[in-house]
């Protein structure tokens, strides 16, 4: 009999997650595969000989979950293999995580799978669960804000010596850590970064001198409003406001960060957005 030494958690949607021992009696996760897919397009010159590179981007991925299903007699294999369909066989999206990464997940959409045994042979079988994952990537569970010590040891334990803090009061410099695999750039990749600002006061700038992004901010704001620069769009107090600046944006390298704060001493600052993983 095999023990099992894995979990796999699934959570459809908006849905309560659930644990694959959860699903039915005896079902074994037996592991989650998946590695990057990286595609690097060309041009061709008719005037010189191969051809020249374009650009390269990350592809969609296939992540396989793979189990072991035991049963008593045909009867339970048949409510058993429904089970599994029941949960597995779903339209939505599935946050994947497992428990030996357990704050790191990803998003998917499953595939076409089948469960076939033959009465003849023993009662077990082995079969795979194919997810797409659109974005070839897994990210961190919480964002960089909501994140405590643990969490982000967690997901670093390289970092034991390295400070976590996302959100800086009354700065003109300071770091910020993405511990990720790639660049968050909310313009060119869309990718999920949330800049919240409170600041009393006139004309201020954030830039990010280790990737030269920066960011402005026009207008008077006061001691009650808050400007979140939400990817490439900035909104005040909920409102879309991108018209009162310079319509920069930040991006985030792999690693320390150098920010700079210009025009606002009081600058009251929070970044939050996953880290992004390959493979």
């Amino acid at each position: 009999m095999i023990i099992a030494s894995n979990i796999l958690y699934i959570k459809i949607d908006d849905e309560d997650e659930l644990a694959s021992n959860e699903i039915t009696d005896h079902l074994t996760f037996l592991g989650l595969t998946e590695s990057p897919s990286l595609i690097n397009n060309y041009r061709d010159d008719t005037l010189q000989d191969g051809q020249i590179w374009n650009y390269s981007r990350y592809n969609q991925t296939t992540a396989t979950a793979k189990f072991l299903l035991q049963w008593i007699d045909r009867k339970d294999y048949k409510l058993a293999k429904h089970e599994v369909f029941r949960v597995f066989a779903q339209k939505g999206i599935f946050r994947l995580r497992t428990a030996t990464e357990p704050d790191i997940v990803r998003y998917c959409r499953a595939g076409s799978f089948s469960i076939d045994s033959d009465p003849s042979e023993p009662n077990y079988c082995t079969f795979e669960v194919p997810f797409d994952n659109p974005t070839g990537l897994r990210f961190s569970r919480l964002h960089t804000d909501k994140m405590d010590r643990k969490d982000f040891l967690s997901l670093n334990l390289n970092l034991t010596n390295t400070e976590n803090t996302y959100h800086f009061v009354g700065l003109s410099s300071f770091e910020v850590l993405n511990a990720g695999d790639i660049t968050v750039d909310p313009e060119m990749q869309n990718h999920d970064l949330k800049i919240i600002m409170k600041h009393s006061g006139g004309k201020f700038t954030l830039k990010n001198t280790t990737t030269n992004t920066s960011w402005t901010y026009n207008k008077n704001l006061s001691s009650g409003d808050t400007v979140i620069l939400n990817g490439i769009n900035t909104y005040k107090n909920d409102k879309l406001d991108s018209s009162s600046t310079d319509y920069g944006y930040l991006t985030l390298k792999p690693g320390i960060n150098k920010i700079t704060v210009e025009g606002a001493n009081d600058l009251d600052i929070t970044f939050s957005f996953p880290f992004m993983y390959l493979g």
